[in-house]
């Protein structure tokens, strides 16, 4: 199966927002492939994945996770993003649809997502991805 992320709305975004979906595009792309080093580069270093469950991963058992081979990635599908703004923090609420195989057992995953970015050295990085997140707003950051 070829790997590739569907966006299930139009991407006219402009300017900052663009900047911003288009990193989320990059994300997931990255994770299709298994492209430790830009995943690297779009984590920050604070990077927390919070899953569905409650369990929380750093950036670090994050990345040895998909670079050992425990999670394979193959298709993702993004909802129409809601964007929010504020300096050099950014937050997105979407639904990222993940086909994945997680030990052997293929399933789709529908994921109710948070991103949290912020803009480090001039360059959007990822700080969190909340997929216990169901509220569809975004809080005052």
């Amino acid at each position: 199966m070829a790997k590739h992320v569907s966006l299930m709305f139009d991407n006219n975004f402009e300017g900052v927002e663009k900047e911003v979906v288009d990193k989320l595009v990059q994300l997931q792309k990255a994770l299709l492939n298994k492209d430790i080093e830009k995943l690297d580069e779009l984590f920050d270093d604070s990077f927390l994945l919070i899953r569905g469950s409650g369990r929380q991963e750093t950036k670090t058992e994050f990345l040895k996770d998909i670079s050992e081979d425990v999670l394979h990635y193959r298709e993702s599908k993004i909802q129409i993003p809601s964007i929010k703004l504020k300096e050099n923090k950014a937050s997105i609420i979407t639904i990222v649809d993940l086909r994945t195989c997680l030990l052997g057992v293929q399933s789709i995953w529908n994921l109710d997502s948070k991103f949290k970015l912020r803009k480090i050295d001039g360059d959007w990085r990822f700080v969190k991805w909340d997929t216990s997140y169901t509220p569809k707003k975004h809080e005052d950051e």
